[in-house]
């Protein structure tokens, strides 16, 4: 006899955290990143700040849009 299926299996959620720690520094680095290539190209000092604080805010506001819905 077989064993009875499970209705709702339960989601795989144990590297969530270490997930959301690489999307936080993925978004600051890039977007940074890109503030830095800016500043360099046009010679300004404020592209790298704004960059690094964009990134930080869209990339909270697409976690906050994945994992929110719980």
């Amino acid at each position: 006899m077989s064993q009875p299926e499970d209705p709702k299996p339960t989601p795989n959620t144990s590297g969530d955290g270490w997930r959301v720690l690489s999307y936080l520094i993925g978004g600051i680095v890039v977007y940074g990143g890109i503030g830095f290539g800016l500043d360099r190209w046009l010679d300004t000092p404020f592209f790298l700040p704004l960059g690094i604080i964009v990134g930080a805010g869209l990339t909270i506001a697409m976690l906050l849009f994945r994992y929110g819905r719980s």
